[in-house]
């Protein structure tokens, strides 16, 4: 058993802070609770049994196209080393001739629950996938895809993910290779 407990504190004034709770079992995510106090949102996901925003029940978008979509990945971190980095940029530069828009932040968690809510259609991710644990179960509980960028199954021991509504996940994998 894995468990993750994590606090993402406000920095500069942003607003999409976290305080989040996830469960791993046999290396799988199994509950999730993330909640985002400045907008009073608490999602939350059970294995099996969905994913629920303030406890309406979530589901991915239906975007079919890459042009209309809202991707997202985060950031290298520091001391990461130049390798991380350029991957980075190399990968937001293919997304963004894609894309409609792609957006690069943290904390990666919050663009998850967006995916899971269906206002983004998709987040990628190269490092520090262990952490994610708990926004990789919200979208796939809200029917969403997750894959490593092998497209094989994501696993908590995947060094990297794509989270895709279904009807864009193929076409970003395919920009992501």
């Amino acid at each position: 058993m894995y468990r993750t407990v994590y606090a993402q504190l406000p920095q500069g004034g942003w607003t999409d802070w976290n305080i989040g709770v996830s469960l791993v079992r046999v290396g799988r995510p199994v509950l999730a609770v993330v909640y985002f106090p400045l907008f009073d949102e608490m999602f939350t996901a059970t294995e099996g049994g969905g994913a629920f925003l303030n406890g309406v029940r979530l589901r991915v978008s239906g975007k079919t196209s890459l042009d209309g979509a809202l991707a997202g990945t985060g950031q290298a971190q520091p001391g990461q080393g130049p390798e991380i980095a350029d991957r980075m940029g190399a990968s937001y530069s293919a997304m963004a001739k894609e894309a409609l828009y792609v957006r690069i932040s943290v904390p990666v968690t919050h663009q998850l629950a967006q995916v899971a809510a269906g206002r983004m259609d998709l987040h990628w991710q190269y490092d520090n996938v262990r952490a994610h644990a708990s926004g990789v179960l919200l979208v796939q509980e809200a029917g969403g895809v997750v894959t490593d960028l092998d497209g094989k199954p994501w696993e908590l021991t995947s060094t990297e993910y794509l989270a895709a509504a279904p009807g864009v996940h193929a076409a970003a994998l395919e920009v992501l290779r």
